[in-house]
Formats: C-alpha cells, sequence, structure tokens
C-alpha cells in the first residue's frame, strides 16, 4: 500500500469519527500519516430555535525541530455552512477569507513561495473543509478557531445535536 493510499485510508476513518486535526504534508520522521499533538480542545454550542452555532477553539503542538506545512482537517455535519475560521500568527488572530478551492490554491502557493504565514479555507467535499498551513513553527503552538452553524431537525417536539469527540484518538499525545 502506498502512502497516498494510507492517507485516504486514513483520512476516512478520521472524516467519520472525529473533529479537527492537523496532518502534516512531509512528516520530518517520514512516518504517514503524522498529527500533531492536540494541546487544548475547546467547543462551545449555542442553540436557539433549531439553529445551532458551534464555536471550536483548538490548539496544537509541533513537537519537531524544524517548521512544517500541514492540512487542518474538520468534518462538518451535513449542510452545516462555516461561518469564521480564525488562526493565530504572532500571537494575533488573523480571521481567513472565503474563497473557492482554484482561486485559494493559486493565493496560498504564491504566499509559501513568499514564506508568509498564511492559512486558506477552503471546501474539500464530502463535508470537509481543509486549510494548508504554514509554517507551523518548530516546538510551538499552533492556534486554531473555527465556528459553523447548523439547522437542527425536529422529530416529535425533539432536537438532536451532536458533535463527534475522538481528540484522543487522533492525537499524537494526550490531550
Amino acid at each position: 500500500m502506498n502512502k497516498l493510499t494510507l492517507f485516504f485510508c486514513f483520512f476516512s476513518l478520521c472524516v467519520a469519527f472525529s473533529d479537527g486535526f492537523i496532518v502534516i504534508l512531509d512528516p520530518p520522521e517520514k512516518i504517514t500519516p503524522f498529527i500533531l499533538e492536540v494541546k487544548n480542545h475547546n467547543v462551545k454550542v449555542e442553540i436557539n430555535d433549531f439553529i445551532a452555532q458551534t464555536h471550536i477553539d483548538q490548539i496544537f503542538y509541533n513537537p519537531t525541530n524544524r517548521n512544517l506545512e500541514g492540512n487542518y482537517l474538520f468534518p462538518v455535519p451535513k449542510g452545516a455552512v462555516i461561518s469564521n475560521f480564525a488562526m493565530y500568527i504572532n500571537g494575533v488572530e488573523t480571521k481567513a477569507e472565503l474563497l473557492d478551492a482554484n482561486r485559494a490554491k493559486k493565493i496560498y502557493e504564491d504566499i509559501v513561495r513568499r514564506q508568509l504565514d498564511p492559512a486558506i479555507l477552503e471546501y474539500d467535499g464530502l463535508d470537509v473543509f481543509r486549510v494548508r498551513i504554514f509554517p507551523i513553527e518548530a516546538k510551538s503552538e499552533k492556534r486554531i478557531k473555527i465556528s459553523y452553524s447548523e439547522t437542527l431537525n425536529k422529530d416529535m417536539g425533539t432536537t438532536e445535536y451532536s458533535y463527534p469527540l475522538n481528540t484522543e484518538k487522533f492525537s499524537s499525545a494526550p490531550l
């Protein structure tokens, strides 16, 4: 099984059963897949009139001695809409602009060539959003915030909200 096939098998598993995580594109130890450690994971949910607003604040840690590039992958419920994305750069919250995938990729590649700190959010299909992040500085934390809204179904006077939380399963160290 080649690396690409292994990544897609792992990716499919993660999409079904996890919250946001960062997969490193070129792992230093040549471990496939290499996932950053989750240091902190906070979720706040507000439900009003069958509309749920979910706010996630995560902190990841790069334990290696080099800057890394990675993909932040975040599965969202079917029909949910990402309303906010931010990444902390040098301690300052920087909000993202939502773009179509082709435009986002071109801008991202231009920024990486200049070695700036991009976070371009693009829809990845299958109700997954992907953010390419560079650099993830050596021996440092990367904080990410994402929010989405969704309409909840009402069934016989009951409304169900679900947030699959498997952070420990998809972190390189215990939370």
